[in-house]
C-alpha cells in the first residue's frame, strides 16, 4: 500500500492508495508535491508506479536484508539511500528486526517497509496535526528517528525495569525457616532463564536499531541549511547524544543480564548440588542400618542374639543408633 503526505498552509494531509488501484493524493495515486511516500509491503506495480513517478530505483526485499555497510548505505545521483534494521513487536513474544529503507531526494522522503513498527505507526498518525509542520522530507526523516529513539529508549526502560524485578527475586529472599518454602523451585528458576534470555535478545535488537540509525545519521550531510532545515546541527548533535546515551544504557542491560543469567546458572547449580547432597547423606545415613541387618542376617549355626528374648529390639535398636550417630555429627559440622 502506498500513503502520501503533503505538506499544506494548514499542516499535513495524507492520501493513500490501496493494491487494488483506486488512487487518492494525485493523479495516479503519487502526488507531485508529496512530502513523503510511505510504501507499506508494496505490490510490484507499487514499486513500479513510484519509480516512474519519482525517477528512484527502489531496492529488493533481499537487498533490504543484506548487511554490509555499502548496501545499507548508498547515494543514487542526488538521492541518499538508507536502510536501517527497526525494532518491531518488541510488546509481543517475537520481538524483531524489520528492515526500513529510507530515501531521501531532496524535498522528498520515500519510505520502503514490510512491517509496521510502532514508532513508525505513531508517527504518522501524529504527523496531521504536528505543529510545526514538517517542512521537507529531511525533517520527517529526522522526525522518524526521533520516534523511533523514543520508542527504543521506552523498551530499554521497561527491560531495566524487568531486570531489576528478575536481581530482587534472586539475590533479595527473605532468609530463615519459616521462608524456606518461598525458595524458588527448578520450574521458578527456568522461567527466569527463558525471561532473561528474551530480555536478552530483545536489547540486542534494540542495540542493532540504535546502531544502525546512527550510522543514517551519520551518513546525512551535517551542514546549516542542508536537507532545506535550518539549525540542523543542533538537532543532528541532540540525536547523536541520544543514540550514544542509550548505545551505552543498552551495553549496561547486556552486562547486567550476563551477570543475572550466571548468578541464574549458579543457582540452579546449588539447588542441584543440594539435591545430590541429599541423596549422599541419606544413603550415608542407611549405612550403618544395614550393615547391622546383613550382620544378623548371616546363616552361621550359632549367633547367640537369636536365642535372646530381646534380640529382636536389641537390632532395631542397634540399627536406629547407628543411623542417628552419623546424622548428629553431620548435623553439629553443619552438612545438613
Amino acid at each position: 500500500m502506498i500513503t502520501t503526505y503533503h505538506a499544506t498552509p494548514g499542516g499535513v494531509t495524507t492520501g493513500s492508495m490501496p493494491p487494488s488501484g483506486v488512487t487518492t493524493g494525485g493523479a495516479d495515486g503519487v502526488a507531485r508535491d508529496a512530502l513523503w511516500i510511505d510504501l507499506l509491503d508494496p505490490s510490484p506495480e507499487e514499486i513500479a508506479l513510484v519509480e516512474a513517478r519519482t525517477g528512484l530505483d527502489l531496492p529488493s526485499r533481499d537487498r533490504m536484508q543484506e548487511i554490509e555497510t555499502s548496501s545499507r548505505l548508498s547515494r543514487l545521483g542526488d538521492a541518499l539511500v538508507m536502510t536501517v534494521p527497526v525494532l518491531t513487536g518488541a510488546s509481543g513474544f517475537e520481538p524483531r528486526n524489520s528492515a526500513v529503507t529510507f530515501i531521501l531526494s531532496g524535498p522528498l522522503l520515500v519510505t520502503l517497509r514490510h512491517d509496521t513498527p510502532h514508532a513508525m505507526a505513531t508517527f504518522a498518525a501524529a504527523l496531521p496535526a504536528a505543529h510545526p509542520a514538517p517542512v521537507s522530507g529531511g525533517d520527517v526523516m529526522l522526525g522518524l528517528v526521533e520516534a523511533i529513539i523514543d520508542r527504543i529508549a521506552d523498551v530499554l526502560q521497561d527491560l531495566g525495569t524487568g531486570l531489576d524485578g528478575i536481581s530482587h527475586r534472586i539475590f533479595h529472599q527473605p532468609h530463615g525457616p519459616q521462608h524456606r518454602r518461598r525458595r524458588a523451585g527448578s520450574r521458578e528458576m527456568e522461567a527466569l532463564l527463558r525471561t532473561i534470555g528474551r530480555t536478552g535478545d530483545l536489547s540486542g535488537k534494540a542495540r542493532e536499531t540504535l546502531l544502525g540509525l546512527k550510522r543514517a545519521t551519520a551518513f546525512l550531510p551535517h551542514g546549516e541549511g542542508a536537507l532545506g532545515l535550518s539549525g540542523l546541527p543542533d538537532r543532528l548533535r541532540a540525536i547523536d547524544q541520544d543514540l550514544h546515551s542509550l548505545a551505552e544504557y543498552t551495553d549496561f542491560l547486556g552486562n547486567k543480564i550476563n551477570f543475572l543469567l550466571d548468578a541464574t546458572l549458579g543457582l540452579i547449580g546449588i539447588q542441584q548440588n543440594q539435591v545430590i547432597k541429599l541423596f549422599t547423606i541419606m544413603s550415608v545415613l542407611f549405612l550403618p542400618p544395614t550393615l547391622v541387618a546383613s550382620w544378623y542376617g548371616m546363616n552361621f549355626k550359632i549367633i547367640p542374639e537369636l536365642q535372646w528374648e530381646l534380640g529382636y529390639l536389641w537390632a532395631i535398636g542397634l540399627a536406629v543408633v547407628s543411623a542417628v550417630l552419623p546424622y548428629l555429627y553431620f548435623r553439629r559440622k553443619g552438612w545438613v
